[in-house]
């Protein structure tokens, strides 16, 4: 049937008669008057809009008003905005939210800068919940200046969340100001085309993302907000790293001192605290396995610890990046090379974040580049966010993850086993895989005791049709011999050497 009518009932619909007014059919009653008695004016108006989102003395211009607080003073200087801010010290801040969006994206933007201190190596820390979940924290030393740009997402449970602001460290803490809570993400980062991205014909290949080696003039210190310090050694917030923009706290360019592989510049993922940039790369093959190349190396400074890091693809951790005192950049840039997969839309949003919290200084990056193909498996695993072993099933369903890859059925769902029919069996295979060495080998017994391939003529098989190839998705039919009782099969993984 369509059009949802009853089988057996003639379905009358409502329509619109020759004069333009909505008819209703014989024996339907027309609604009561009384529900059709708005004005014009107020159809014509429509819903109240809603409020915006906010909150109470957000700028602590009026002391700690709306406030519920504990250790905590409000100060005269230094201020972002107005004549008050907030010394956090080792205390707390949380107020009820209003006009808030359930269920929708909203965001909290601040200023914030660490307080005077004599011993200035040192970081202040906060962290930041919205009804008791933490949406983010901040690591920083910045004292000249606050830093403004970054913000922190969330998604309110109701109209008027809980935000609460708790110090992680008594001394030295952060000087807040200016907090405003704004529906909507945060800034997308800088996009670029794969075709514009400039081809390079060394040895390495591949091509250069956007400003990859850092080579690009930033905006004099004194003449923008997002970026301080001095020339020699920028450090930058926002949206001043030109090509990047610059998602947590705030990095640094580091010249001739850190012995840059390329150019005269290499960035430091640490500027006064754990910083992360982000670049985003359009038109490339959807679902295309690419590879993405950088050189990097462990700043000189900061004590002898591993410094850490790690790189996103599509918001999925695609590396862990470690880098030892024996790995300096005065002992050289080693080469890292993370295969990575567009999306079904041809997207890669790539991110690179530091995960040292306690230092103003981490690993050092050079000359970020993408280049068409590399391990599909690994780039698979890092879109599906599961492990790169073909021998792991962490959803314990029939088929292991390097069958899964090959199959193209997704690791996080329990697949059920494929049934053969009288026909035989029928399986898709991916291209990728194919071409990369994975494939699959179908055994056979009548017993129990002998397994046969299924290429053999004694194996019961037939016949095998397929329409897959290296590089191209398909279909294997294993077609059975119509006059074989009783058939057992299984499979067999073949990986790469």
């Amino acid at each position: 049937m369509s059009n949802g009518a009853v089988p057996g009932r003639k379905s009358t619909p409502l329509g619109i008669d020759s004069a333009g007014v909505f008819g209703y059919p014989p024996g339907r009653r027309m609604m009561s008057p009384r529900f059709l008695s708005l004005s014009l004016p107020a159809l014509l108006a429509g819903p109240p809009l809603p409020a915006a989102p906010g909150g109470t003395n957000l700028g602590f211009e009026d002391g700690l008003s709306g406030w519920t607080h504990g250790g905590v003073a409000v100060v005269a200087d230094p201020v972002h905005q107005g004549s008050s801010s907030l010394a956090l010290g080792g205390g707390f801040i949380e107020q009820a939210l209003s006009g808030c969006t359930p269920g929708s994206l909203h965001h909290l933007r601040l200023a914030y800068r660490r307080e005077d201190s004599a011993q200035d190596w040192l970081l202040g820390h906060a962290r930041i919940r919205v009804d008791g979940q933490v949406i983010g924290e901040i690591h920083n030393k910045q004292t000249d200046e606050f830093l403004d740009p970054t913000g922190f997402a969330f998604i309110p449970a109701s109209a008027t969340p809980l935000l609460r602001i708790e110090s992680l460290s008594a001394s030295p803490g952060l000087i807040l100001d200016d907090l405003r809570i704004q529906p909507g993400p945060l800034p997308s980062p800088p996009s670029e085309s794969w075709s514009n991205l400039q081809v390079m014909t060394d040895a390495r290949g591949g091509r250069r993302l956007v400003n990859g080696s850092f080579e690009a003039a930033v905006a004099d210190p004194a003449a923008s907000p997002e970026v301080s310090g001095g020339p020699w050694n920028p450090h930058i917030s926002g949206d001043a790293l030109p090509g990047w923009r610059v998602t947590r706290e705030n990095i640094d360019l580091i010249g001739s001192a850190a012995g840059p592989p390329d150019g005269g510049w290499v960035l430091d993922t640490n500027g006064h605290g754990n910083g992360a940039i982000a670049q985003t790369i359009t038109g490339l093959e959807p679902g295309g396995t690419y590879t993405l190349s950088f050189h990097y190396a462990r700043h000189t400074s900061w004590g002898s610890d591993p410094m850490t890091a790690e790189l996103l693809a599509n918001g999925n951790v695609a590396a862990s990046l470690v880098r030892t005192s024996d790995q300096d950049w005065d002992d050289g840039y080693a080469l890292a090379e993370v295969p990575l997969r567009a999306s079904a839309a041809g997207v890669l949003a790539i991110e690179l974040r530091s995960t040292v919290t306690d230092q103003g200084g981490n690993i050092a990056f050079d000359d970020f580049r993408l280049a068409a193909g590399g391990d599909a498996f690994a780039a698979w695993a890092v879109a599906k966010r599961t492990e790169a072993d073909p021998a792991a099933n962490p959803d314990r369903d029939p088929h292991a993850t390097g069958f899964e890859f090959l199959f193209g059925l997704d690791p996080e769902v329990r697949n059920p086993a494929f049934q053969a029919d009288p026909e035989g069996l029928v399986l898709p295979l991916r291209g990728d895989a194919l071409q990369q060495g994975f494939d699959l080998a179908l055994e056979l017994t009548r017993d129990f005791e002998h397994w046969i391939p299924a290429g053999d003529p004694a194996s019961g098989v037939r016949a095998i049709i397929d329409t897959s190839a290296p590089g191209s998705d398909g279909t294997r039919h294993y077609q059975f011999n119509p006059d074989e009782p009783y058939l057992i099969w299984r499979f067999e993984l073949v990986t790469p050497p």
